[in-house]
């Protein structure tokens, strides 16, 4: 299974776009667990600082780091390698 954490903030303009990337994605293969965490909360701020992430939108897949709005089919090829990598 392969595990994405996007990191998002209400004012951020491109969060949007990346978790409906995500939910695609993670709808086309049910082996994707999906993680939402706004830096909006407090628990959601201290989650971010633990991982390193200051700027959102930040998709960590299987760890591997991902920042900004990716096209679908980088995506699709970051949870590929991650699958075949292991994460």
């Amino acid at each position: 299974m392969t595990r994405i954490r996007l990191f998002t903030h209400p004012i951020c303009s491109g969060c949007a776009e990346a978790l409906a990337l995500v939910q695609r994605l993670a709808a086309e293969e049910p082996e994707i667990q999906v993680e939402v965490i706004s830096l909006a909360s407090a628990a959601g701020r201290a989650a971010a600082q633990e991982a390193g992430v200051v700027v959102v939108p930040t998709l960590l897949i299987d760890g591997e780091r991902l920042t900004g709005v990716p096209t679908l089919e980088e995506l699709r090829a970051r949870v590929q390698h991650a699958t075949r990598t292991g994460g």
